[in-house]
């Protein structure tokens, strides 16, 4: 061994790093985060954030809303505070926080309200109402009842309705106030007078019904003026018979000339004839 290589030194790992000499490493790499990932998590937070920012605008926003007015449209029968009580809904509650079930539960409670909607405002309430109309009235057990063309039963009275047309009807079971007419015979469909009905309104002749017998579906019959009971049969073939009948009473010097009776039953063979003493204009014989 000679001298020069007796005095050079050993490297040490601490020499080896301070000269700048790449050592190997035993420990694991740390993956980078995923891009896509960090940019989910950061609009994940920033809805969250802005989900937070309108809850907390709307607690503060929300109780401004409070109702301040109720206004009632479409009603005749029940007065605006009626219609107001059985909505329920109150003057300062908030507009949001009406319980709709509790408004319907209890406008349906009244027997003439046929139809309505709730419309909400800026800070009020309008409660538009379509209320059920009396069309006609009918006897039952010595009291009168008034009834709308879907046969419910609206009011009841000790005397007839001077207002409304009074009806002969198949024979009733039972009737209440509010709920729909039933029948004796469950199997009647009345579609045949509500037509008679239209039919007679769109002519204008309506005005002119004094009292009308729908008692049988082919046995139908009104009176004119209280003068003249027209016998029509079924309600079938309405032109020809409203057209024949119009001619009748044009050559007979009109409705109430007599006590009379037009028969159209058959167009065939349509008669004309005055009262006799033994009959009424409704109903059959005195």
């Amino acid at each position: 061994m000679n001298r020069q290589e007796m005095n050079t030194p050993k490297k040490t790992p601490t020499a080896a790093r301070q000269s700048g000499a790449t050592v190997p490493s035993s420990a694991p790499h740390r993956r980078r985060p995923d891009p896509a990932l960090l940019r989910a998590l950061r609009g994940l937070m920033l809805i969250l954030a802005g989900a937070i920012a309108l809850i907390g605008l709307l607690l503060i926003v929300l109780p401004m809303f409070r109702i301040q007015y109720i206004e009632v449209e479409g009603n005749s029968y029940y007065s605006d505070d009626e219609i107001r009580a059985a909505s329920g809904i109150k003057i300062g509650e908030e507009l949001f926080a009406i319980d709709m079930e509790a408004v319907k539960t209890g406008i349906w409670k009244l027997d003439y309200v046929d139809s309505f909607k709730v419309v909400r405002s800026l800070n009020a309430v309008r409660i538009v109402i379509e209320e059920r109309k009396n069309v006609m009235y009918t006897e039952f057990n010595g009291k009168y009842f008034s009834i709308d063309r879907e046969m419910r039963v609206l009011e009841e009275s000790d005397e007839p309705f001077s207002s409304f047309l009074p009806v002969i009807l198949p024979t009733i079971a039972s009737l209440r106030v509010g709920d729909r007419l039933v029948f004796e015979d469950e199997s009647i469909d009345l579609t045949y007078l509500t037509n008679l009905l239209d039919i007679l309104n769109e002519l204008g002749t309506i005005a002119s019904v004094t009292s009308m017998d729908v008692s049988k579906k082919y046995s139908v019959s009104y009176v004119l003026s209280e003068s003249c009971r027209i016998e029509l049969g079924s309600v079938s073939r309405m032109d020809g018979k409203l057209t024949m009948i119009d001619a009748i009473l044009e050559r007979k010097g009109g409705a109430t000339a007599a006590l009379s009776v037009i028969d159209v039953t058959d167009l065939q063979k349509p008669t004309y004839r005055v009262l006799s003493s033994s009959e009424m204009l409704l109903g059959g014989a005195a």
